[in-house]
């Protein structure tokens, strides 16, 4: 009697099937597409160029070039400056933690009175730093093997404490370094003065203005000495916005011996806000 074997039948077909399919798939012709997918109602060549475009950016990035016009264009502010911010201390030394800390308390309470009492508020004041470090010294030292070698002895401790001042009234500068320097005696030290503009965001805005429009005179330049056409800004970024301000650097011994004959002149000068941005174009 004859036998029919349906399952193994069955999977024999289906294996045709699948070697027929894939057969189909596979194709020699490599221009064929995969696949491809465009979002509902979008013309084809709209999403087409919208790929190609991402493609040639994304290419042009990774590959470090550049595509299209990139210019760079900078703005700035010229002012006056209205804030000086003083950076001075007070170095004690002394054999003890205890001595060296209270000689250094006593003279930095006597500049804080000073300047709290010729208008500086208490809030323009800030402690930077506050440290206590040992000090040491090397002696020679014979062995009882006949070797000379240095051995570290103690000597004493020393304190210092730094502060901000923030200075709002510029031609009192002098006065008020001068008054520091006598107040806090030989222990003063003045490691500088800086100054800026206590709010620069407004001329900020003027010189993020000015460094755009240089940046289009510049593209359009670009685009008439090269014969093409100038199409629409496709990337802006603003690269940096440093202030730039004066700074005056001085010493406690050299202070003193100023304030002895006459009252310290401090030029404040003029302060820059300079604005940076780098934009790109298309070429039509």
């Amino acid at each position: 009697m004859y036998r029919f074997h349906f399952p193994r039948v069955f999977l024999g077909l289906s294996l045709i099937a699948v070697l027929a399919l894939a057969a189909a798939c596979s194709s020699d012709d490599p221009a064929a597409p995969s696949s491809t997918t465009f979002p509902i109602d979008a013309p084809v060549g709209v999403v087409s160029g919208l790929t190609d475009f991402a493609g040639r950016t994304a290419t042009g990035i990774a590959g470090g070039q550049q595509a299209g016009i990139w210019v760079n264009g900078v703005g700035t502010m010229v002012t006056e400056p209205d804030i000086a911010n003083l950076n001075l201390g007070v170095e004690a030394s002394a054999s003890t933690v205890s001595v060296a800390r209270g000689q250094a308390a006593v003279s930095m309470t006597a500049i804080v009175a000073f300047l709290t009492a010729n208008g500086v508020a208490e809030r323009d004041i800030r402690t930077q730093s506050f440290n206590i470090s040992p000090q040491y010294t090397y002696q020679e030292k014979l062995s009882s093997n006949g070797l000379r070698t240095n051995e570290q002895v103690l000597t004493g401790y020393q304190v210092t404490n730094t502060v901000s001042v923030k200075i709002r009234e510029l031609d009192q500068i002098g006065l008020l370094l001068d008054g520091v320097v006598e107040a806090g005696g030989d222990l003063v030290r003045v490691n500088g003065i800086s100054f800026s503009i206590d709010d620069p965001s407004p001329l900020k805005i003027q010189a993020r203005e000015l460094a755009v429009q240089e940046a289009l005179e510049k593209a359009k330049e670009l685009a008439d000495l090269a014969g093409v056409t100038l199409g629409q800004l496709v990337f802006i970024s603003e690269s940096s916005s440093t202030p730039s301000y004066n700074t005056v650097e001085s010493r406690g011994d050299l202070a003193m011996a100023a304030s002895s004959f006459a009252p310290t002149p401090i030029s404040a000068g003029e302060a820059q806000i300079r604005v940076s941005v780098q934009a790109a174009f298309a070429i039509q």
